[in-house]
């Protein structure tokens, strides 16, 4: 793995409990909150993790909603894609694959 759940989804500073943006969710809410009509698309490359793509079903349901441990809930919008380029689906459940 070159980066943990943390940096990726983001997390609370233990010592002042203030909320750090991952990655994704930076890039997420960027994507969401443009005006801009063009083809916005999120790619992963790299080994599926069983944590990091379990935590992506709410967006990859009927749903399309990101929900962060800090209750932030951030919408896919219809001009908005995720691509996923793995090597294999070795420990993605049958429901993730589905999606």
């Amino acid at each position: 793995k070159s980066i943990t759940l943390n940096e990726l989804y983001g997390a609370y500073d233990l010592q002042t409990f203030e909320w750090a943006d991952g990655i994704l969710s930076t890039t997420f809410k960027q994507c969401a909150e443009s005006d801009k009509p063009d083809e916005k698309w999120i790619l992963f490359d790299g080994p599926v993790d069983a944590m990091w793509i379990e935590s992506m079903n709410s967006v990859m349901d009927d749903n399309k909603i990101l929900t962060l441990i800090n209750g932030d809930r951030i919408p896919l919008t219809n001009s908005m894609a995720l691509l996923f380029e793995v090597e294999d689906l070795a420990v993605a459940s049958p429901a993730t694959v589905s999606r």
